[in-house]
C-alpha cells in the first residue's frame, strides 16, 4: 500500500529565463514514464519591479504513481544528498505530513537531480497519508525506510 498521496513540483521562470526550459526542468523531477500523467499549469505573477514571472506547477495525484515518483527522486539524488535528506528529515516534514525537498533547477534542466543550495530551485512537496492519522514521526520513518532501501 502506498502512503504517498500527492507529488507536486513548482518553480518560477524569471523574465531572463525561457519558460519552456523551466517547464522541462520541472518535468525532469518526475520519472519519464509518468510525465504524460502530470498536470502542468503555468500562471503569471508580478515580480519585483513589476516584472512578469511565470509560475510553473506540476502535480501528480495517483497514489501508485506518486510512490514511483518519490522513489525516482530519491534514487536520482547522490549518496551525499540522500544522507543530507536523512539527517534533516524532521525539518523537512511538517505537521500535515508534507515532505519538502528543494531541487536545483539548472541541474534538473540538464537531467540531473540534486538538492538546491541557492534560490534557483524547484520546490517539491510530497504528501504522505497514513491511517488512522499521519504524524510527523511516522512520515519520517516511511521516508527513512525508502532511503535505507535505496541505499548508497
Amino acid at each position: 500500500m502506498s502512503y504517498f498521496a500527492g507529488f507536486e513540483a513548482r518553480s518560477h521562470s524569471r523574465p531572463t529565463e525561457i519558460v519552456e526550459r523551466v517547464i522541462t526542468a520541472v518535468l525532469n523531477v518526475f520519472p519519464e514514464e509518468l510525465r504524460s500523467r502530470v498536470k502542468v499549469e503555468t500562471q503569471t505573477a508580478e515580480g519585483y519591479n513589476r516584472t512578469t514571472i511565470a509560475v510553473i506547477s506540476a502535480v501528480l495525484r495517483a497514489k501508485l504513481h506518486c510512490e514511483t515518483a518519490v522513489r525516482h527522486l530519491l534514487r536520482e539524488l547522490s549518496s551525499d544528498d540522500r544522507k543530507t535528506l536523512a539527517s534533516t528529515l524532521m525539518q523537512r516534514i511538517d505537521e500535515q505530513c508534507v515532505f519538502f525537498v528543494r531541487i536545483d533547477k539548472q541541474a534538473a534542466y540538464l537531467g540531473h537531480l540534486k538538492l538546491a543550495t541557492g534560490p534557483d530551485m524547484i520546490s517539491v512537496k510530497i504528501h504522505i497519508q497514513q491511517y488512522p492519522r499521519c504524524t510527523q514521526e511516522t512520515a519520517a520513518s516511511l521516508v527513512e525506510g525508502l532511503l535505507t532501501e535505496i541505499g548508497d
